[in-house]
């Protein structure tokens, strides 16, 4: 059964791999759409051609820390990289942040030229936050003219897609890793547009360190040895591919989960199945860690009334404690973007910028989280 369920899944992944640049010689249409490799050749869908970056603004690969003392006249420190939002305008301070501002506006003779091709097409583009913001600049810049363009989250990308296909997209281009290409099919496929093809932005394989992680052999041996004898649920981060999850809830009873949900998710599971629930948590180690941060804080400072006031109405401190010790974190996954946030960046922060308001995400090391 689970060999079965796993073909199919990498026959899907396969027709995944159509690319918009790899579909034969100029002319030669994709699938059943009007889409032409020649037409997908004209400048509206050339980085170059969008916005050419100016050198004198290039991002500088030996530079000396920024700081707010830039702000109180200390000319031996630059100024702290801003984007300053106002009313009715974008400003911006500092080298970074102003070659960041320029691409918010950008040429709009090849953002209508971009929004004439997609309208003709009837094509949708869903991104990725982590998109170059030149691009995210374009695509934004479009969308104030077409409805089928939408910038968010993983998860987000896929309820975006089904609300473009709804909205008359016959195809959907994924401009993001091949997880959130698999994640956008699989959603537009539950709400009944299979029929919906769904393109990467490239003919090679758009890969995630984090996500490789969990289709590794280890991964599934962890699982295995972890779930013995036990009443375990397999919490799952939702940048995985299809397969993985797949496999994975083969083996274990699997619940998948986003970074914004999966505190909540533990705390729901544990409430309704009871405190002898194992938890595996996977595949990004950094994350768990700092889950059990967390739970570890809440358990040794929190009281009852508030944790069920402010977390979850079923928990109190013994729940909470019994959550953080039946939290089992799989010990080898990471983002290695995510991981370059660690002690340096720490040690930077704290030299450089100790009176500024530190947010940070699950996935950074926990010396990080623990600043935030």
């Amino acid at each position: 059964m689970m060999r079965k369920a796993t073909s199919s899944l990498l026959q899907r992944r396969t027709a995944l791999s159509r690319t918009v640049s790899s579909f034969g010689s100029p002319g030669t249409s994709l699938s059943a759409c009007e889409l032409h490799t020649k037409s997908l050749q004209q400048p509206a869908f050339t980085t170059t051609s969008i916005s050419p970056r100016r050198p004198t603004i290039a991002m500088r690969t030996q530079a000396q820390p920024f700081s707010t003392a830039a702000d109180f006249g200390d000319s031996t420190t630059e100024e702290f990289p801003s984007l300053l939002i106002k009313r009715d305008s974008i400003g911006a301070s500092g080298a970074f942040a102003e070659a960041t501002a320029m691409y918010l506006d950008p040429d709009p003779t090849n953002v209508q030229d971009l929004a004439d091709l997609l309208e003709k097409t009837k094509t949708g583009i869903v991104a990725h936050y982590y998109m170059d913001v030149e691009l995210q600049g374009v695509l934004t810049a479009v969308g104030k003219s077409y409805d089928n363009i939408g910038v968010a989250d993983s998860l987000k990308m896929g309820d975006m897609a089904v609300d473009m296909a709804q909205n008359g997209a016959t195809q959907i281009i994924c401009l993001g890793v091949d997880f959130m290409a698999e994640s956008v099919q699989a959603i537009l496929a539950k709400n009944g547009f299979e029929h919906i093809p769904v393109y990467r932005a490239d003919a090679r394989a758009i890969g995630c360190s984090l996500a490789e992680s969990a289709e590794q052999d280890v991964y599934r041996a962890w699982l295995q040895k972890e779930s013995a004898g036990n009443a375990a649920l397999h919490v799952i981060y939702i940048n995985t591919s299809l397969e993985t999850k797949a496999v994975s809830s083969s083996m274990v009873p699997t619940i998948t989960c986003t970074s914004s949900n999966v505190l909540q998710t533990l705390l729901q599971a544990s409430s309704q199945v009871g405190p002898e629930l194992k938890v595996l948590y996977g595949p990004d180690t950094y994350m768990g860690q700092n889950l059990q941060r967390l739970l570890q804080v809440v358990s040794e400072s929190w009281d009852d009334e508030k944790i069920s006031k402010e977390l979850h109405p079923m928990h109190n401190r013994a729940s909470i404690r019994q959550l953080r010790d039946n939290l089992n974190v799989f010990p080898s996954g990471n983002c290695v973007v995510h991981h370059m946030f660690g002690a340096s960046v720490v040690d930077t922060v704290h030299r450089h910028y100790d009176d500024c308001y530190v947010t940070a995400h699950l996935e950074v090391p926990g010396e990080m989280f623990e600043v935030a």
